[in-house]
């Protein structure tokens, strides 16, 4: 199977055959020919490199013509004698001195210049004008990402120029700084041309390249990282000694038409987590990737045809007879390899559908599945219709019942913290599941399906309110086991308790408010509206305690922990974030005493609260309306919320996230 190019540029070979590749080389004669090989272009390029710099430098100091230092010396004089007008300047009017003028200076080739005034409009400022609140940056951003700012070596120096930054105290916490990784390009140039070589002149695999060893850094490491990974972020040097060939094999993009490779390509970078189903996920950090297919066939020919249901058309399987069965022959190879492909993922599938996905007509595709899943090779993995296997089951039924299944989730999820889906073969009571390991249910996107015994069952709730036992375990309910209360939302009235994954939000302002920036109704809204998930960066208590300096001497705190329980998991909104950042806390006390002349309380006048859930295994902070809020109403969450970590202070401000 040939290797196939993945979305971002690197190569990764077929992920439903990874076997190594024979080698007619033993280990020693590998890494002599790789050496040898590497010396070579090494000192072939540090030939080059000397003679086209200094070529470069002397090209840098122009032509030089008769008369142009001339001309260029007499143009420097006269910008820069004092009796001469500049670029630019500003004068008075002297008819209208309160006027202001812009006189700018054009200068040809021979030092000439011609001056003549902008009219200009004068801007008057309000001394009293208010400064906007103090604020760094919040790219918007829709899911959560993990941690930007906090790494093991120092990115920049924050607040560098400022003297009270404690600057010393917070690179403590740093082993390093970025800018001091040791990276050549020359060396880098010189290891992609050893790499060319050993595999377009020698015939050598990347897999046997890797094996000698000579680099400082795996060609492959993953879907980001590597030596051919790094061949794509920037343009390759052109230089005598290298080929401009690509790898073959190596860089070689998967053709249109070939299916099985271009799904290999995007399931290398693919996070089937629910909550992301995309490439090149940003939220989780081991994206599960690996071979696709291996689906056995349950429903026979006959059956498919046997069933009820209208035919999609003139065409359609359910109208063929056995004598068309010998009639059908494909010419193109690529189209039955589409087929295969697409029945190794969902063998089941009717013909009327794989018609829309090969573009063939319904029978001819009913007569080729047949041929590719005949009905005496069906496999049947449900001993439940063998009578004599029920019998049998049946009087065994008391020595093989399986134990009760153990679960340690609770509803608060204090100490939860998501796991990576379980990606093993076999069931996960018998395989090494971390899911079992830990007492967890298994997640949609675990690859042991959805009948697995370790799945959240969901509920049987046509309505869920506080009864259903998705809410009452602070869940979402689940597209595809919650069916009956429509959380796939399939109709024009979907769960109310699936509003999370639908992202239906109310819409809100962001303008200055009493303290900072607030959020700001732009609708009436009823109490139970949802506002919106707060996303930003996935941190840790590790990382909250090293932007500790950073956020006290701005006054500025974005943290929002899970519990107090998990330090495992917490956001921060500082970097980046959405509207839901700046919602700001009720503050204790207030201008508006109650009836008696005591202060309200902040529970009194919050009008949001902060709800921890469980989506597809993930948790995610979700803001409520406790209340009806009219429109232009600043929303407010109680002050004092468990599950703030933190809030900001500004220099003179009541408690306030913003």
């Amino acid at each position: 199977m040939e290797s196939t190019l993945l979305i971002d540029g690197t190569e990764e070979g077929d992920l439903s055959n990874l076997n190594s590749q024979s080698s007619e080389y033993t280990y020693t004669e590998l890494r002599e020919l790789g050496l040898r090989i590497y010396k070579e272009v090494w000192k072939q390029f540090y030939e080059w490199e000397p003679r086209e710099c200094r070529q470069i430098i002397h090209a840098l100091a122009g032509r030089r013509d008769p008369g142009e230092r001339e001309k260029y010396n007499k143009t420097i004089d006269q910008l820069l004698d004092s009796g001469t007008l500049q670029d630019s300047e500003m004068r008075n009017d002297s008819e209208n001195p309160n006027q202001p003028l812009l006189v700018v200076t054009q200068f040809d080739a021979e030092g000439r210049g011609i001056s003549y005034p902008l009219e200009i409009e004068e801007i008057s400022v309000d001394p009293a004008f208010e400064a906007h609140p103090s604020y760094e940056s919040c790219p918007p951003i829709n899911q959560s990402i993990q941690n930007l700012r906090v790494h093991n070596a120092a990115a920049f120096i924050p607040y560098g120029d400022e003297e009270k930054f404690p600057v010393m105290e917070h690179l403590d916490n740093f082993e390093s700084f970025a800018w001091e990784e040791d990276f050549d390009p020359d060396s880098e140039m010189i290891q992609i041309e050893t790499v060319r070589r050993l595999h377009n002149t020698s015939n050598i695999s990347i897999t046997n390249i890797d094996r000698m060893r000579i680099f400082p850094k795996p060609l492959r490491e993953s879907y980001k990282d590597g030596l051919l990974w790094q061949r794509f972020q920037r343009d390759f040097l052109r230089w005598p000694g290298g080929t401009e060939d690509d790898m073959e094999g190596a860089c070689s993009e998967p053709a249109p038409d070939n299916l099985r490779e271009r799904l290999s390509s995007v399931l290398a970078t693919f996070c089937p987590n629910l909550n992301c189903l995309r490439t090149l996920c940003t939220t989780h950090k081991h994206p599960q990737f690996g071979p696709f297919g291996g689906g056995r066939p349950k429903v026979s020919n006959q059956s498919m045809r046997l069933s009820e249901g209208e035919p999609c058309g003139e065409e359609c399987f359910r109208l063929t007879d056995e004598s068309y069965m010998d009639k059908v022959y494909w010419e193109n190879e690529s189209d039955l390899e589409t087929l295969r492909t697409i029945l190794s993922i969902s063998p089941d599938l009717f013909p009327c559908q794989l018609a829309d996905l090969c573009f063939k007509p319904c029978r001819e595709v009913f007569v080729q599945r047949s041929h590719i899943f005949p009905d005496h090779m069906l496999y049947d993995d449900d001993p439940a219709g063998d009578m004599g296997s029920h019998t049998k089951n049946n009087k065994t039924k008391k020595k093989g019942r399986k134990p009760r299944l153990i679960f340690e989730e609770d509803s608060d999820h204090a100490e939860f913290v998501p796991l990576e889906p379980c990606k093993h073969k076999g069931p996960c009571e018998k395989e090494r599941c971390e899911c079992y390991r830990q007492k967890r249910h298994c997640q949609l996107a675990c690859r042991c399906g959805v009948n697995c015994n370790r799945q959240y069952r969901g509920c049987e709730c046509k309505r869920c309110f506080s009864n259903c036992p998705c809410v009452k375990n602070a869940r979402e309910c689940l597209p595809g086991i919650c069916n009956k209360c429509d959380a796939r939302g399939a109709s024009d009235d979907p769960c109310v308790n699936t509003r999370l994954q639908r992202n239906d939000t109310k819409a809100v302002e962001i303008r200055r408010a009493k303290y900072g920036l607030g959020a700001f109704a732009t609708e009436d809204m009823k109490p139970g509206d949802y506002i919106g998930d707060y996303v930003g960066g996935i941190l840790t208590s590790d990382h909250v305690e090293i932007l500790h300096h950073v956020t006290e001497y701005s006054g500025r705190n974005y943290f929002f922990e899970f519990s107090n329980a998990n330090g495992d998991e917490m956001l921060d909104a500082a970097p980046v974030g959405n509207a839901t950042r700046f919602l700001n806390h009720a503050p204790a006390e207030t201008d508006l005493p109650k009836s008696d002349g005591t202060p309200r309380s902040d529970a009194e006048l919050a009008n949001c609260m902060a709800q921890v859930l469980l989506v597809n295994g993930e948790h995610h902070i979700g803001f409520y309306t406790t209340k009806a809020v009219a429109r232009g109403s600043e929303l407010l969450l109680c002050y004092g919320s468990q599950y703030w970590l933190k809030t900001g202070k500004g220099d003179n401000l009541e408690p306030s996230i913003d």
